[in-house]
């Protein structure tokens, strides 16, 4: 490799070290390979054993949020409130008709009441129905059961049904008595009158406190067998039910993942058959070609998926949960690795190609040598990447982060044991093969025109005006990437976390579209009430509520649901009925107890029509209202868009903070999501930022050199604005999949500049006297053709996720189709330009003719030494 007569230069202290650890590894792998592969696959049989015994478990209320966002702390005061007897059970049915037609019709309506009445008598767990367990919510759907009781009088031309029943909207009157019916239909169409003429959605809340028998598991299991039995069982006549809960919402995005496991199969199919096709067409160019290279090629596939399994299994052995976000990993790594077995298959070609007598331990050797710290520093560069996002506030990203660092981790050592260890034990049966066939002494390729083509390409790449065209290329394509960058949008939705054929999809769109623009509540939890029976704090509590009814899109005082009015009403008639006694028995019948003690009130919280306060109210040890529970109703056309909701969380909260000393919480079921945009950008900015810094530490160690540090940081800082960029621009939207993406982006795109550099760092000290034009030319030809395999296969092999339509995915692809197409570009043009584009600042700058003849000539000009127009001869690669 030395040329020119010049003696070769001293690698970095780091890569000597490394250099020396890769040739023993070598030579041990070597003379024990079999050993070698038998105790690692006996390590990855222990290791993956775990994943089949691990459920897939997904945190969908707290994942996706930032630790220290404001609704995790709402959810523990939500979660405290009902601690007594857990989370209640809650299953929302969203009833529209089979044929588009109003859901206010009779026989609509009817089936509707038939879904009640079965789901309350007949859908059972563990011997509990709906009806036996919903101690305090029993009645909320009873405006359902009234308005069709009013259809079914109409239906029988009773003469007296309409001093009954007025079916108006959207309050009906029964006998005289109001009934909200905000809660349960949506997509309202009235007359003049007030009288319902159309509904598109009626939906029914089956909300109950779980008995105490029960178990969170049991819980989930009740909601599980409603949702299953309306989705997969029901035969539905008129009306199509769909069920939705917490619950349902986490088995969807498990099914999501579980779809999209099996196309890792389809993935290693087309990865497999492109690595066997490029293998034997770069060994046959070298008369290398055996059929043991079909076993080098497909097993080069198959060592990274064992190293995920072993990884993924580890991680259960030390208790990590099984997040469906982790069924990305063994795509991202067989790309990583497989890169990794290229470099080592041509390494082994090379050195036969070379030196046909070499011994295969030696061989062995030479290769990890050679390739080692190539590998080296793209797996200490992903594995940073991946350490550093460890750290992101979003517990679902740092669960993937923490998956693909150590399936890094043991990829790298499979890539080093195992997988050098096959390539022995196939480099010797290569070798007996081979053992009178006629090698030759020199790198040559049969076709002589592809040198001529890799010269003139080189020649071109280190011309002036090249430079000028690229450095234009390049401040447009930072330009366009910027701005396509500042345009994203940051949106995260239930939608983008389950697969395109989900039931889920359909009931988020009527909730988005009908149901929250038209009745959108908060949940007020007042936790710190003070003693009510002082007129001045009962006042204050009043005007708490007032203040989150006075905002223009309430509904009303009467769509509210506080049980102090409903409480003082009761007292007063209550207090009128002693009057009349104590005037009629001449004897007073008043009590001592004070009136917001829950003796006081047990009278109001037995009747029937008050009976539901009963989960609204929390007393203390000594019978006194220590927490109550609140809500309040709001409409607005734009209350199903997300960032209308994120503002209007914000206002919520801004108005519970004006009432500390209550202590005031509020919960709503997006604010998780919700908090996740507030601090997504800057975790994405400051995470990559880091990442970006221990890149640049860990190339400056594998190249001690300035100028080529300079090169690989800009190049793939440009990569990760690139994708970002076009992400945006691709319809791809800022949240946790798309930034835990990001993030494997920075780690990704390392391996395309961090490769080309590091060669063209590593033949300078080899030959200083060679012209960078020679450099990047042997550079090329040692890694071009494998970065090509790695990128083309990479995005072939990724391409078939997209047979499950499902939205990570698409991030997946789109991501990994940017990373691994500028990637290429930067690799094989870019940074082969500015690398000798630098020389030649360096040479105008720095460099004078007593410097270049003098012997204290650094390397550093040594390595930059450049020439403008470099000759044929001096720049051909097989010179």
């Amino acid at each position: 490799m030395t040329g020119g007569g010049a003696s070769s230069l001293e690698p970095p202290a780091f890569v000597r070290l490394l250099n020396r650890f890769f040739r023993q590894c070598g030579l041990f792998v070597a003379d024990n390979d079999k050993t070698v592969l038998i105790v690692t696959l006996l390590l990855t049989a222990f290791c993956s054993s775990k994943i089949l015994f691990t459920p897939q478990e997904d945190d969908i209320k707290t994942g996706y949020t930032p630790d220290g966002a404001r609704s995790l702390d709402e959810i523990e005061v939500f979660s405290d409130f009902f601690a007594s007897t857990g989370d209640p059970i809650a299953v929302f049915l969203f009833a529209t008709a089979k044929d588009n037609s109003s859901m206010g019709e009779y026989n609509a309506m009817k089936e509707v009441v038939e879904i009640l009445d079965f789901v309350g008598e007949n859908l059972t767990h563990k011997g509990e129905s709906f009806y036996t367990m919903c101690t305090d919510f029993c009645q909320i759907n009873e405006p359902v059961r009234q308005y069709y009781n009013g259809l079914a009088m109409k239906q029988q031309n009773l003469s007296d049904v309409g001093s009954r029943f007025q079916l108006t909207f959207p309050m009906m009157q029964v006998l005289g008595k109001e009934l909200d019916l905000s809660p349960n239909f949506f997509g309202v169409r009235t007359n003049e009158d007030g009288e319902v003429e159309y509904v598109k959605i009626i939906m029914l809340q089956i909300r109950a406190n779980i008995p105490k028998n029960w178990k969170k598991e049991d819980a989930a299991e009740y909601e599980r067998m409603i949702s299953q039995y309306f989705h997969f069982k029901y035969n539905s006549t008129h009306v199509t039910p769909l069920a939705m809960s917490l619950t349902y919402t986490g088995d969807e995005v498990v099914r999501t993942g579980l779809t999209i496991f099996p196309f890792i199969g389809v993935g290693f199919a087309i990865m497999t058959t492109f690595s066997v096709i490029t293998i034997y067409y770069s060994s046959s160019r070298l008369d290398q070609w055996t059929i043991h290279k079909v076993s080098e090629a497909v097993l080069g596939c198959v060592c990274p998926l064992l190293a995920t399994s072993s990884a993924l299994g580890t991680l259960f052995w030390c208790g990590f949960r099984f997040g469906t976000i982790l069924c990305v990993t063994p795509f991202l790594i067989l790309a990583i690795g497989v890169d990794d077995a290229y470099l080592q298959i041509h390494a082994c070609m090379r050195l036969t190609a070379e030196d046909s007598s070499m011994t295969k331990r030696e061989k062995i050797a030479r290769m990890l040598v050679e390739v080692g710290p190539s590998i080296a520093i793209t797996s200490m560069t992903n594995l940073l990447a991946f350490l550093v996002g460890i750290y992101t506030p979003t517990p679902e990203i740092s669960l993937f982060c923490a998956g693909n660092a150590v399936a890094i981790g043991f990829d790298f050592i499979y890539q080093i044991t195992m997988y050098t260890a096959i390539l022995s034990i196939c480099e010797n049966l290569e070798m007996r093969k081979n053992a009178t066939k006629r090698k030759d002494s020199d790198l040559s390729f049969k076709n002589e025109q592809f040198t001529v083509m890799l010269d003139s390409y080189c020649d071109w790449v280190a011309n002036a005006y090249t430079h000028l065209l690229v450095l234009f290329c390049f401040i447009v394509y930072i330009f366009v990437s910027i701005r396509g960058a500042l345009n994203i949008n940051i949106i995260l939705s239930p939608d983008k976390l389950v697969i395109g054929d989900s039931p889920l999809l359909q009931v988020n769109y009527l909730r988005d579209q009908f149901v929250l623009p038209n009745y959108t509540t908060v949940n007020i939890f007042v936790n710190n009430p003070g003693n009510l029976t002082v007129q001045s704090n009962l006042d204050y509590m009043n005007s708490l509520m007032e203040s989150f009814e006075s905002y223009p899109e309430c509904l009303g005082k009467k769509f509210s649901h506080y049980f102090v009015r409903d409480y003082e009403s009761f007292r007063e008639s209550s207090l009128e009925e002693l009057e009349m006694m104590e005037d009629e028995q001449g004897e007073s019948n008043r009590t001592s107890l004070e009136p917001f003690s829950k003796a006081a009130m047990s009278d109001f919280l037995a009747w029937p029509e008050f009976q539901h306060w009963n989960g609204f109210v929390k007393f203390d040890k000594n019978g006194m209202l220590s927490r109550f529970w609140a809500t309040v109703s709001y409409h607005g056309e734009g209350l199903g868009d997300f960032q209308v909701r994120r503002k209007m969380l914000n206002r919520w909260r801004a108005t519970a903070d004006q009432f500390a000393p209550l202590n005031v919480s509020i919960f709503d079921d997006y604010a998780p999501f919700v908090d996740t945009l507030e601090t997504i950008l800057p975790a994405t900015i400051s995470t990559s930022v880091c990442t970006l810094l221990c890149m640049m530490v860990v190339c400056f160690l594998f190249m001690y050199n300035i100028f080529t540090v300079f090169v690989a940081t800009l190049a793939i800082t440009s990569i990760c604005i690139g994708v970002f960029g076009f992400l945006s621009m691709w319809g791809i939207d800022l949240d946790p999949i798309s930034m835990a993406c990001t993030i494997m982006s920075i780690g990704f795109s390392v391996d395309f500049p961090a490769h080309i550099t590091f060669h063209y760092f590593r033949e300078g000290l080899h030959d200083p006297q060679s012209t960078p034009a020679k450099r990047v030319a042997r550079s090329l030809a040692a890694i071009g053709f494998p970065l090509l395999q790695c990128g083309i296969s990479t995005i072939l092999f990724v391409l078939c996720l997209l047979f499950v339509p499902t939205y990570m995915g698409e991030v997946f692809v789109k991501t990994m189709i940017l990373v691994v197409t500028l990637g290429l570009i930067h690799g094989l043009f870019i940074v082969p330009a500015f690398l000798c584009a630098f020389t030649a600042i360096h040479e105008t700058c720095f460099s004078s003719a007593k410097v270049k003849n003098s012997q204290s000539f650094s390397s550093l000009a040594k390595l930059f030494s450049w020439r403008i127009s470099p000759s044929t001869s001096d720049n051909k690669i097989s010179a």
